[in-house]
């Protein structure tokens, strides 16, 4: 199908034309979550892919046969940097971060699933290797945003107890703290933060289990930040870290936990 024949779609109300079946054009829309044409990637695919799971076009059956794709496309390319099957990548975690929000809604999904989901989307935050936002001509990359995306419904699903919170709170560790190549300048840390806000709004963890995951971001396993600016790569995680906290200290609105986050913040010193 061409570009065109998917405007037709969305100029229609999102109707499926005579002739086709959302079953038999999904495996193409969901390929076109991959070009490099960000018209068609983000206006048209995905926008549609929006409108006909939200009108509940798809059986459980049908969401499931998705996800499994969708999980398969987090493997394609990875370790790869400044190549366009990135957009494959960040497109696919932002489509599962859709689904895992329908669930959210009408609970189709069974707690194993949804913990599977997880676990793809906590390996695929950590071997994601490309960290681009916007890329002229192209558009939107997004791959860590759009995982914050996906960590967010995650964190709001029901079905994963205080454990699987910490895995998450473990990943944006991990992927903070770690040496980086690159600030993070297009809105990642509200995504991440609004993404940790949300588990720390489910109220199955206390105070100290946060104080804990916070010195993990302020001590981290390799030491002390003391001397990052000294070494390119370690003062770039330094800085990620450093507006991460700061973004989440803005967007959290009880005193007490305010005051455990601004401390944080405090204590982060590079000297």
């Amino acid at each position: 199908m061409d570009k065109q024949f998917w405007k037709t779609i969305q100029e229609n109300d999102y109707n499926i034309p005579n002739g086709h079946t959302v079953k038999s054009l999904t495996p193409e829309l969901l390929s076109s979550l991959g070009s490099a044409d960000p018209e068609l990637r983000d206006d048209l695919a995905y926008t549609i892919l929006v409108e006909w799971v939200e009108r509940d076009l798809y059986t459980p059956d049908d969401l499931r046969q998705i996800i499994a794709g969708l999980s398969a496309n987090l493997d394609v390319g990875i370790g790869e940097a400044e190549t366009d099957s990135v957009f494959l990548r960040a497109f696919s975690v932002l489509a599962l971060a859709l689904i895992v929000y329908y669930d959210n809604k009408k609970s189709f999904l069974k707690s194993e699933e949804i913990e599977a989901i997880l676990d793809k989307g906590l390996q695929y935050l950590a071997e994601e290797k490309d960290p681009r936002g916007f890329i002229p001509v192209k558009g939107w990359a997004h791959a860590l945003a759009h995982t914050a995306d996906l960590l967010l419904v995650l964190a709001e699903n029901n079905k994963l107890g205080a454990r699987n919170l910490v895995r998450i709170l473990n990943g944006v560790t991990e992927k903070l703290t770690n040496a980086s190549d690159w600030v993070y300048v297009h809105g990642e840390d509200d995504r991440l933060s609004a993404a940790v806000l949300v588990i720390f709004q489910r109220g199955l963890l206390g105070q100290a289990a946060i104080k804990e995951w916070l010195d993990s971001l302020t001590n981290p396993k390799s030491g002390s930040w003391i001397g990052a600016w000294t070494q390119e790569e370690s003062t770039r995680a330094y800085f990620n870290i450093r507006n991460f906290l700061r973004s989440l200290y803005f967007q959290v609105t009880t005193d007490e936990l305010g005051d455990t986050i601004l401390e944080a913040v405090q204590t982060l010193r590079p000297y």
